[in-house]
């Protein structure tokens, strides 16, 4: 048996992860909560972060257990530029529970981070993307070993500027979110609730109404973020609005999802 755990955002990793899996006869998970796998074949699919784990990442690899003895675990980084021994923390992390990566591979695609880029997508890359997928598909199948090297000076230093969990403090919301809750159903983190404004003036009692009231997800309501942000933009790609901007950075830029990977598939994935 095999099991790839995933976390995406715009459905980079969670494309490789499918694609993987379909080679392997692999399961695809989100990476959440405290998992127990004594799979023969486990694997990790996820994107760089500031040249280092997502945070999510992380908390995934230290609580989960893999109790099979010697099973094949390899891992695999998606990433739209250079991101050198990004999979050193990972390697550390089940080190310490006495677990091995045995092969590590690195899958350049677009680069979405939108603060800081534009997102540039194109049937070229695409191309190379499913290439690099097939070919990484091969090795895992062929279970063939990979040295992983170990974080390097320049990756803590980077891997500083990861923004925190109240990142989402800068989050802004337009006046054209319709409510639509997609933010909410998106994002891996769980940390978006849904916010229904009411007006300032009393009641039938004479008692003001309280200024706003948590709303079910089937309920139109704005986002209200609860500061565990992973800082995956997913909230800021998928709303169909556009609606959602960090900062001053991602005004007018065009929003991103894999194309083999449709708003629903996102949504079921990351709502498990």
């Amino acid at each position: 048996m095999a099991t790839i755990y995933c976390f995406t955002s715009t459905g980079n990793s969670l494309y490789a992860a499918n694609q993987i899996a379909s080679k392997i006869g692999g399961t695809v998970l989100p990476m959440k909560g405290a998992a127990v796998c004594d799979d023969d074949v486990i694997g990790f699919v996820f994107p760089n972060y500031f040249w280092g784990l997502p945070r999510m990442v992380e908390r995934f690899a230290n609580n989960m257990r893999i109790t099979s003895q010697n099973a094949y675990v390899f891992a695999v980084i998606t990433c739209g530029g250079p991101a050198p021994n990004t999979l050193g923390p990972l390697k550390k992390i089940l080190e310490r529970n006495h677990v091995y990566l045995s092969y590590g591979a690195k899958l350049r695609s677009v680069t979405n981070y939108l603060p800081g880029y534009e997102a540039k997508d194109s049937e070229a890359l695409r191309a190379k993307v499913a290439e690099k997928i097939a070919r990484i598909a091969k090795s895992v199948a062929n279970q063939e070993k990979k040295r992983i090297g170990t974080m390097a000076f320049p990756n803590n230093q980077i891997h500083k500027f990861y923004p925190g969990e109240d990142c989402d403090k800068d989050f802004s919301v337009a006046p054209s979110c319709s409510g639509c809750a997609v933010c909410q159903k998106v994002c891996p983190a769980g940390n978006i609730a849904l916010i229904v404004d009411k007006p300032d003036k009393p009641d039938k009692a004479g008692k003001p109404d309280k200024p706003d009231k948590p709303v079910k997800p089937d309920k139109p309501g704005k986002p209200d973020f609860q500061h565990k942000c992973e800082h995956c933009l997913a909230c800021l790609h998928n709303c169909p609005a556009a609606a959602i901007d960090w900062k001053n950075k991602t005004q007018g830029k065009e929003r991103y999802r894999n194309a083999n990977v449709s708003l629903d598939d996102l949504i079921a994935f990351n709502s498990r």
